[in-house]
């Protein structure tokens, strides 16, 4: 493990040299996954769940971890984790159960039909994206937000601030 955490609920994140490889890494990054959401955490009252069923890219995980530690489009081409995400599995429930944290930034935005809600502690640089659905929030993705598209959560969360609106 490597790091200080930032607040105390943060665990430490993976440390990449304490695996003989990527494998190792991913293998790890997916057992914490799969031990963090055994159950279903709150989200303001709401159950926040996962999809287990098989990724399309990858059929011996979930299809929520996958989409969290991968990227690409279409999903079929998602075929490798990404160390930066691997390593920072161990922060994605921790930052749904302490988003009322003050150094939390939370807010709404839409995404073609679907309302999203955006978790995103911006000194760690970790964003976790809910999705509103009808009885249950679900579990999108988190990742690492590239500098031009951190710019862009800024803006995205100034202006949820400037219209008042609550979650």
């Amino acid at each position: 493990m490597t790091t200080p955490t930032t607040v105390a609920w943060l665990p430490e994140k993976l440390a990449e040299a304490d695996f003989d490889d990527l494998n190792a890494l991913e293998a790890a990054a997916y057992a914490i996954f799969q031990n963090d959401w055994t159950d279903f955490p709150s989200f303001r009252g709401e159950d926040v769940r996962v999809h287990r069923r098989p990724h399309i890219a990858n059929g011996d995980r979930w299809n929520t971890y996958w989409h969290a530690v991968s990227e690409g489009s279409p999903e079929h081409l998602r075929t490798s984790p990404i160390p930066e995400r691997l390593v920072r599995v161990p922060w994605c429930r921790p930052m749904v159960e302490n988003e009322s944290d003050a150094v939390v930034k939370v807010w709404a935005n839409v995404r073609g039909r679907d309302q999203h809600i955006c978790i995103w502690f911006d000194r760690i640089n970790y964003i976790v994206i809910l999705k509103q659905c009808r009885n249950h929030v679900l579990l999108k993705t988190a990742y690492c937000p590239k500098s031009r598209r951190k710019q862009q959560l800024h803006r995205e969360y100034a202006a949820w601030k400037k219209t008042g609106r609550a979650l």
